[in-house]
């Protein structure tokens, strides 16, 4: 049984097919196996990252981690595992990994120091963490309490926990400004149905490609999402 109550919001995300490929291109190039994904939920986002083995596929979640191990089983490369980032990982995963990555999931973690420090332990010396987190604490809107989510970040508050827990940030900038403003609108104006549907997520999508060429050539000053790339130290 699924206990993970955004589920619903992964099944209308699943079809954003261009905002998940721009999302999984951006992590790509800083993935170098053998490594490890945190809270790959629905598995949305993993397929992008097949190639990548060996490739060990992650969520606290049994239910979930159950549907992944039935969506992936034929892929000899790739495991499947109930792994909770926030409790002592698994002996074998000691210093094991190049790359960790997690993709909207710090936010959900209550003690998110423990959780970066418990990946610093898995990963490899100079190995590297890169994740996905969403962005300014006053979008924090109805929606991302549903969603399960503790906090939102700002840019220094990342840079800071993670040079305070062993790693050195390498990267950090703003993702989808446009994706920021119509989660603040919308917080603001759908006052009692504050869930995305699916025309949300089509109409979104269809502007990605030219958003996307935009984010390439300019560095944004805000941000629906941050994306970091830190390397243990």
């Amino acid at each position: 049984m699924i206990k993970y109550q955004g589920l619903s919001t992964l099944e209308v995300l699943k079809e954003a097919k261009n905002y998940n490929k721009w999302i999984a291109d951006s992590i790509l190039a800083h993935v170098t196996p053998p490594a490890l994904e945190i809270g790959a939920g629905t598995g949305n986002l993993t397929t992008y990252f097949l190639h990548k083995h060996p490739l060990f596929v992650t969520d606290c979640d049994k239910g979930l981690v159950k549907d992944l191990e039935n969506k992936f089983k034929k892929n000899k490369h790739i495991t499947t595992q109930v792994v909770d980032i926030t409790k002592k990982p698994p002996k074998q995963f000691t210093s094991f990994f190049s790359t960790v990555f997690a993709i909207n999931v710090l936010e959900h973690i209550e003690n998110d120091t423990v959780a970066l420090k418990n990946i610093n332990t898995i990963l490899k010396k100079k190995g590297k963490l890169v994740l996905l987190v969403p962005a300014k604490k006053r979008a924090y809107s109805k929606l991302d309490k549903q969603l399960g989510h503790f906090r939102r970040y700002e840019k220094k508050e990342l840079f800071d926990k993670l040079e305070e827990n062993g790693y050195k940030v390498e990267k950090l900038y703003y993702f989808n400004i446009v994706g920021l403003v119509s989660w603040y609108v919308r917080d603001k104006v759908k006052r009692n149905n504050i869930n995305l549907k699916p025309y949300h997520i089509k109409t979104f999508d269809m502007i990605v490609p030219f958003l996307r060429v935009i984010e390439s050539k300019i560095t944004m000053p805000i941000g629906i999402s941050l994306i970091a790339v830190a390397r243990k130290v």
